[in-house]
């Protein structure tokens, strides 16, 4: 039976503050690195006015799908094993919101993890801001997400929802506590998952899968364009994971794991 705490007293430790700096300060150095991974550098750029702008038809792109879909996956496994052991390393309001449905955090909890991953992820987007030449944030967005050639809002919400309920699905399972996955393989597995996420994704959505992620980038840069479709599709997957996770393909300890453990044949000792 899930049991959704409210967790007030949660606010009087000192391990409950900790937990919502970890989470603010994961998301600095996440959406630091979100930003950057992507930028499509070039030596071929000219002079105009005195400021050097990008020849857009010859820039050479330095990163590809699966470059940002890896930069991005790592990145979210190396902020995880910095901050994991604080706070549970989500570093996503659409992790969190599932870990409350799913039992495994206060309300109270997710409520301050929210709103601390969204400031820190503006923090992080901010000093890319100030770390990249000028004519390269203008061309390249710093990570700002938006909708491929073709795809509707709807299209987009949808595709959102989906892989962000893959995501929160996949969390929810490998951090289950009744499975044996060390730490180090808990979080390299959760990389992976966003790899693929990204890889099926960049062309059509951005990937956001994230609305922290997809909001950052979009005040930095002042681009918001279908921006619900970053917010609405990950709110309604990730109830829908915690509920479909808990109340149906929960981690069962019995007879399937003894069922499927090999005998082992006794000694004349009567020793395994």
């Amino acid at each position: 039976m899930v049991e959704i705490k409210l967790g007030l007293e949660d606010f009087k430790t000192l391990k409950f503050w900790r937990a919502v700096l970890a989470e603010f300060f994961g998301m600095v150095i996440f959406l630091l690195s979100v930003s950057l991974v992507a930028q499509p550098w070039s030596n071929e750029y000219s002079t105009v006015n005195g400021t050097e702008i990008i020849n857009k038809g010859s820039v050479d792109s330095s990163a590809n799908h699966i470059e940002i879909g890896l930069g991005i996956g790592l990145s979210i496994t190396t902020c995880a094993v910095m901050i994991g052991h604080v706070s549970g390393g989500h570093l996503n309001p659409a992790v969190s919101l599932g870990a409350i449905f799913a039992g495994r955090i206060s309300v109270f909890q997710g409520l301050f993890y929210i709103p601390a991953q969204m400031v820190g992820g503006i923090v992080g987007s901010s000093i890319a801001y100030g770390l990249t030449p000028k004519y390269m944030r203008d061309f390249s967005g710093l990570g700002a997400v938006g909708l491929g050639k073709g795809v509707t809002p709807a299209q987009g919400f949808g595709l959102e929802l989906m892989f962000t309920f893959v995501l929160v699905f996949f969390v929810l399972s490998i951090t289950d506590s009744h499975k044996t996955v060390d730490t180090y393989g808990t979080v390299l597995a959760i990389g992976v998952c966003i790899v693929v996420c990204h890889l099926f994704l960049i062309p059509m959505t951005g990937c956001g899968i994230n609305p922290a992620r997809a909001f950052a980038p979009a005040v930095v840069m002042r681009k918001w364009a279908d921006q619900w479709c970053y917010w609405v599709g990950p709110i309604v997957a990730a109830p829908l994971a915690a509920l479909l996770y808990n109340f149906v393909f929960y981690h069962e300890e019995s007879k399937f794991v003894e069922s499927a453990s090999i005998p082992m044949k006794e000694t004349e000792n009567g020793e395994a």
